[in-house]
């Protein structure tokens, strides 16, 4: 259910603005901005969707450190985000239907903002509760924003879904590479690194206000319609999310230490993840524009995985070999999945309504299997004392992956009667 003066789909703006009729017109330039300002809170939403997780990676080795915690200590505070999205990701939509797209995604912002200042607050059991915080809005915010990019720009999906990933990969950029830079201005306290990013969620909270006025209520599924839960392609969709999100929670979790473990600066190691998540940026850009001009899907998807073909076995055999070659190589192939995942929740609905329910089932599915990433690389390495069996996984995981997007890109609409 939409309130009157909610912009319509996209897709009816030439007919407006094509009237001549004053009025018509100036209903035309009203539904314009409107879509404009949809598209810039939802690009406000995807600057907070990962920055407040990566910052954490260039700053785990002070924080055991001064904190005395071990690689699982570490490795939970990663994951626990990523669980919360696995959890909480199937409840998403009913909060949308509930409260109104627009009143939810405003409160996750705030929950985002508290979540945040808790984790700087420098004690192990806070940071714990914040985290959790931080990741079930996270969640909430994951799942909603596809759905209403399909529900505000339908005949966009790729486009603006290319629009918000590279906005949501410069968050997260930005965090890696100012995390370091913001702990030495501040005197060595790494707590300022993180409660920047609860300042900026409150900025956004504060931005998104007038976007209250509009009420969007996604109607309910119909009661027959085929369960997502018994659909074949919907589980491989939900495991290919998992594969990349695990590659890539892993990835910010871990790579700046692995660096630095096997005798990279601490500087150095900062810059090479820096380096993994700006080469995501243009990736994530990209990638949708891509994948949508590739006639055949599953060239599309081996196309794509290139750079993690190089740089896997890279990383894994010569690590500090080459190590601005893996990084970028990563970076590249990282920031081209998440765009694809969330492109292909949007598209394969067969209406925004499935397009929510999609996207809650596979990132519930998707993220539960990725929190194992972060956990099993430290756990493997205090078992161990080494990363390379931890790293022999990455093998595993991308093959996966690969099967999986080979079927995940079907142009078949999931949910379609």
């Amino acid at each position: 259910m939409t309130d009157n003066t909610a912009p319509k789909p996209i897709h009816s703006e030439p007919s407006l603005l094509g009237k001549s009729a004053t009025s018509d017109e100036g209903r035309g330039f009203r539904h314009l901005g409107a879509h404009i300002g949809f598209l810039l809170a939802i690009l406000l939403l995807a600057a907070n969707m990962r920055g407040s997780i990566v910052g954490l990676g260039p700053l785990a080795e002070i924080i055991g450190t001064d904190l005395s915690l071990s690689a699982t200590q570490l490795g939970l505070l990663t994951t626990l985000p990523v669980l919360s999205f696995g959890v909480l990701s199937m409840f998403a939509p009913r909060l949308g239907q509930k409260f109104g797209l627009e009143a939810t995604l405003l409160t996750m912002l705030l929950f985002i903002a508290i979540g945040q200042g808790l984790r700087a607050s420098g004690a192990y059991a806070i940071m714990v509760v914040g985290t959790i915080i931080l990741g079930a809005a996270i969640a909430v915010l994951n799942v909603l924003t596809p759905s209403l990019v399909r529900r505000s720009f339908p005949t966009h999906v790729a486009l603006v879904t290319a629009l918000y990933t590279f906005v949501m990969s410069s968050g997260a950029t930005i965090a890696a590479f100012s995390a370091i830079p913001i702990r030495n201005v501040a005197d060595g306290d790494w707590r300022w690194s993180l409660g920047v990013w609860a300042v900026f969620a409150a900025i956004a909270f504060v931005c998104w206000l007038p976007m209250l006025r509009y009420r969007h209520v996604a109607s309910p599924a119909p009661a027959n319609r085929l369960s997502l839960w018994k659909n074949v392609e919907a589980w491989w969709l939900a495991l290919f999310f998992g594969c990349q999100s695990l590659m890539f929670y892993t990835g910010t979790a871990w790579v700046a230490k692995i660096f630095i473990d096997k005798g990279i600066s601490e500087a150095e190691a900062a810059t090479l993840l820096t380096l993994f998540n700006v080469f995501g940026i243009p990736a994530a850009f990209a990638a949708p524009l891509i994948y949508s001009k590739i006639t055949n899907k599953k060239l599309a998807m081996l196309v794509l995985h290139i750079p993690l073909m190089i740089a896997i076995p890279g990383f894994v055999f010569a690590t500090t070999e080459l190590p601005y070659v893996w990084a970028v190589c990563l970076g590249l192939g990282q920031g081209s999945m998440i765009s694809i995942a969330l492109t292909l929740v949007g598209m394969r609905g067969s209406d925004p309504q499935t397009s929510a329910r999609l996207s809650g089932m596979a990132q519930s599915v998707g993220y539960l299997f990725a929190a194992v990433g972060p956990v099993l690389f430290g756990a493997l390495y205090d078992l161990l004392g080494d990363w390379q069996a931890a790293l022999y996984f990455l093998f595993v995981v991308v093959a996966i992956q690969l099967c999986a997007a080979m079927r995940a890109g079907s142009s078949k609409k999931i949910g379609a009667d």
